[in-house]
């Protein structure tokens, strides 16, 4: 799986569409495994998910997402994760503990709090 989390620094961006850069975390058997940092490229939002889909990206993280930024994840077949606080890598952590511990919390859209 591949994680992409709106990042400015090393925390989750408050605004996805003017984020720094995109942290990218390939996690393999709920650990991760790598972690890349992609600039953000500034693209329109189709372009941007077409971007972070032939990155393997399969879900993204954001703390706000603009609505055309949301859809065209979603088209891309990227499933979107918003209301993420904090360091992008504890973000993802929480996650992947949440995730194997069989929690489904993400999936109503509703903030998503860090456990910490």
């Amino acid at each position: 799986m591949r994680i992409a989390v709106a990042s400015d620094g090393l925390n989750v961006s408050v605004h996805s569409g003017r984020c720094a850069s995109y942290m990218c975390y390939t996690v393999e058997r709920g650990v991760i495994t790598e972690c890349q940092n992609l600039p953000n490229p500034c693209l329109p939002p189709a372009s941007t998910a077409e971007l972070l889909a032939s990155l393997g990206i399969d879900l993204f993280f954001a703390n706000t997402i603009d609505p055309n930024i949301r859809q065209a994840l979603e088209q891309s077949g990227i499933e979107v994760v918003s209301g993420m606080h904090g360091s992008a890598r504890e973000s993802v952590e929480c996650f992947i503990t949440d995730m194997m511990n069989g929690s489904t919390a993400f999936e109503d859209e509703a903030d998503y709090q860090l456990s910490n």
